[in-house]
């Protein structure tokens, strides 16, 4: 049944908007609210765009964004997407990062924050950002979620980029403040909103723009920013951004940081044709061919400091399990944790509160029952402290099976990293003839990929 595209009076529209004037027609701009935009690829910045499975073009705000032409087939059904080329998103959600430098060297390094993190779109680019280089300079990002039933799609995503330099928290906003006061270089707050630009996508409805709704949530986005705040350190740069038009729930909130001389705004270059306010970015429907978003950029000045205690770093726990029979140490000794039925292995570079503040991160192994297996996590790993030992390269025709949940044929034998082009695809545990799959069920894509 195809879906009845909702109808906005400029009357709506207008009020939502508030003091923010809508460039171009309101028809128009409520005409492209209710169309559902299609979704584009963010690729691997060493993935060459003609490399890409769909022909492409720019996306103008973000250099590794590219939009897929019309009538192309889909990326996602690809095995370049199963390997984890690239990643689907909206475009709209690509401003966000643009804000952040996401596509370029200068995260490289820097502890950094995904304060509302679920799915994980943002917080994967940014950890490929802070990861990007040499081991030894990597970064590292929290992604924290406080809605738990969010939180194993965000780190199977994480798990995509095949780093270790990231740790899963479920805190409230402000409870995370007291434990890392001024603890990030950079702290993203996607926020919660009203929605707006979602209507275009069925997850949301007219009461989206009501004054009700906009001001429930321009309240507890004050409150999550009085908490960000806190975690960015003097100097520090937060970003801002919602899925939503109303003023009150972006503009109106930046200026209120400004005025109370908690944060100063801070350009970014290259995105002058999408600025509102002073560091206050837009992307329209109706101009950028996308469901739509809002993105700042802010320098957070603290009037004093309160740095995150020192903590004694906790010590190694001892593994249940010899994990050198899946895994050989690189150059850098990675820090090794059990967490009830789970063995994460931490970046050496990871902040000493990792271990503390972590629900989950970079898995290793996981208990099933009374037998420890390797984690799918493990297989995906690319530049980490720990790498898997043996790998098995497959061609297309094995990748498909393979990525669909069947055994594969194999000669070798044990618990075995399954590669194609030495991309990392998961586990198979092997007996010298068949394969068998350990591939997540949320990790398989059913029916026939193209190559």
């Amino acid at each position: 049944m195809n879906r009845v595209k909702p109808v906005f009076s400029p009357e709506q529209i207008t009020a939502a908007l508030g003091q923010i004037d809508c460039p171009g027609s309101l028809n128009e701009f409520s005409e492209a609210m209710a169309q559902p935009w299609r979704n584009v690829i963010r690729r691997r910045r060493e993935i060459d765009p003609s490399d890409l499975p769909v022909p492409s073009t720019p996306v103008d705000w973000y250099s590794l964004g590219r939009r897929p032409d019309k009538d192309s087939g889909s990326p996602a059904r690809s095995v370049a997407y199963a390997s984890g080329d690239f990643f689907i998103q909206d475009a709209g959600s690509l401003l966000a990062l643009a804000v952040a430098g996401a596509d370029g060297d200068g995260l490289r390094g820097k502890t950094v924050c995904d304060l509302c993190a679920a799915p994980g779109g943002k917080a994967s680019a940014l950890l490929e950002a802070v990861a990007n280089g040499k081991i030894e300079s990597h970064g590292f990002v929290l992604a924290n979620e406080v809605i738990r039933n969010r939180v194993a799609p965000l780190q199977l995503n994480l798990a995509r980029v095949g780093s270790d330099c990231f740790a899963v928290s479920s805190l409230d906003p402000e409870k995370l403040a007291e434990q890392l006061p001024q603890a990030f270089d950079l702290l993203l707050v996607d926020a919660p909103c009203s929605g707006q630009a979602m209507m275009s996508r069925g997850k949301q409805n007219q009461s989206s723009l009501s004054a009700h709704q906009i001001q429930h949530s321009a309240s507890r986005q004050q409150r999550i920013l009085e908490a960000a705040v806190k975690l960015v350190r003097d100097g520090g740069h937060l970003i801002y951004s919602t899925c939503t038009f109303a003023e009150a729930e972006n503009e109106a909130q930046i200026r209120l940081l400004i005025e109370q001389g908690v944060a100063k705004p801070r350009p970014v270059a290259g995105l002058q044709d999408h600025e509102t306010d002073s560091g206050c970015y837009r992307c329209w429907p109706h101009l950028h061919q996308c469901a739509g978003s809002f993105a700042a950029s802010l320098t957070i000045q603290h009037s004093e400091s309160n740095q995150v205690r020192k903590r004694r770093r906790k010590k190694p726990t001892r593994t249940p399990i010899a994990l050198t029979d899946w895994y050989q140490e690189t150059d850098f000794v990675s820090r090794i944790h059990t967490r009830d039925s789970v063995i994460l292995g931490f970046s050496p570079s990871a902040p000493d509160w990792a271990e503390e503040i972590a629900i989950s991160g970079p898995e290793l192994a996981h208990r099933a029952g009374q037998t420890w297996k390797p984690a799918h996590a493990g297989a995906l790993r690319r530049t980490a402290s720990l790498l898997p030992i043996n790998k098995i390269d497959i061609d297309h025709h094995a990748c498909k099976q393979f990525m669909r949940g069947e055994p594969i044929q194999t000669n070798c034998s044990g618990w075995n990293a399954v590669q194609i082009n030495e991309r990392p695809l998961g586990w198979v545990k092997a007996n010298g003839k068949i394969g068998k799959n350990h591939l997540p069920a949320g990790a398989r894509m059913s029916g026939e990929l193209t190559t």
